[in-house]
């Protein structure tokens, strides 16, 4: 079949089921995998955002003559603020970007679609072909981002190994990293204050943030959204300094993960960069992420003051992330550092 009889088209509500059913085959998954199940996909692909009041698609399917679901882009709209930008620059990042083997060239033409959403496109991670094809369609090698992770709870970390050597091996290096090198007590004062949902105080921190860095222009909407992932809760917070100042904010969620609980630090921003206010942040979230009953926490890491902060903090570097940009108007910055976490890429629930 040519690939002319391929159809590119928004995602419709009624190819929720077929597209779940699409994507798990695709890419070796359970078919009640998570992150492809009908009601999932419905919320990050076609229910109304806050922030979007003339709302465009987020998702478009390709389909064959006979109607067949061949090809799926989805991506994950975000602006960003940095020093020197005068107003956010619209972006996003591709999520659940597929095409069918008998349809290699459909992979391509759903990108480019994609590209058309946004003057900046961005990849984190990603699987080794999706990172093939985007490194050959114009995306530059950006400084990675590093997943840190600290054992909250060590015996329950011992308990939860599997019958696997290799996983024995690394549950008793992470505990001897943990005892060996145990969280620094902080030297900032912050609280943490739980919140229903985010107000005015995200646009002061996200100004404050984008002083030092290149972040995703927040908006309280587009937070409260995330906390309506339909499969488990998150918890957000507000960090404040001894006057009551919002000096941060953070989303928090636990998954399972076997028999471990994975707590991840969803997303955290702070209005400042010194290492000892992100370090006292830190030790709260993962405090927080304890009594939310979480055996590991996770966390993201790029420009120096936050590495810094989740080493204080106790956190030790688990792998890197692939990070790369297309920004073909060279509307974004390249001699500052870029600040992203699990929000920007479709890591925060899955």
């Amino acid at each position: 079949m040519s690939e002319r009889a391929v159809e590119i088209r928004p995602l419709a509500a009624g190819d929720l089921p077929a597209l779940s059913r699409f994507l798990t085959a695709g890419f070796g998954a359970p078919a009640d995998a998570e992150f492809a199940a009908p009601d999932v996909l419905r919320w990050k692909y076609l229910d109304a955002r806050g922030d979007e009041p003339d709302p465009s698609p987020r998702s478009f399917v390709a389909t064959d003559e006979a109607g067949a679901i061949v090809g799926h882009v989805g991506f994950a709209p975000t602006a960003f603020a940095g020093p020197g930008l005068a107003s956010p620059v619209p972006a996003l990042h591709m999520i659940d970007w597929l095409g069918s083997r008998e349809h290699r060239a459909v992979g391509a033409s759903l990108m480019r679609r994609a590209h058309e959403a946004a003057p900046a496109q961005i990849g984190l991670g990603g699987s080794d072909a999706g990172r093939s094809v985007i490194r050959r369609g114009g995306y530059e090698s950006m400084p990675p981002v590093t997943v840190h992770e600290r054992v909250l709870r060590p015996f329950r970390r011992l308990r939860a190994v599997g019958t696997s050597p290799g996983e024995a091996a690394r549950a008793v290096r992470d505990v001897a990293r943990r005892l060996a090198r145990p969280p620094r007590p902080a030297t900032v004062r912050l609280d943490l204050e739980p919140v229903a949902s985010f107000g005015p105080e995200v646009r002061e921190v996200v100004a404050g943030a984008a002083r030092h860095a290149v972040v995703a222009a927040r908006t309280p909407d587009r937070l409260d959204d995330l906390l309506r992932y339909p499969r488990r809760p998150a918890s957000a917070c507000v960090f404040r300094s001894p006057d009551g100042k919002a000096r941060g904010l953070a989303i928090l969620a636990t998954l399972p993960r076997g028999r471990m609980v994975l707590g991840r630090v969803v997303d955290l921003l702070l209005d400042d960069a010194d290492p000892a206010t992100w370090h006292a942040a830190l030790l709260l979230a993962a405090a927080e992420l304890t009594r939310l009953g979480a055996d590991v926490a996770q966390a993201f890491a790029a420009p120096p003051w936050t590495i810094e902060a989740l080493r204080r903090a106790g956190f030790v570097p688990r792998h890197p992330l692939e990070f790369r940009l297309r920004d073909r108007r060279g509307l974004l910055p390249r001699d500052v550092p870029y600040y992203l976490t699990p929000i920007e890429a479709d890591y925060a629930f899955g």
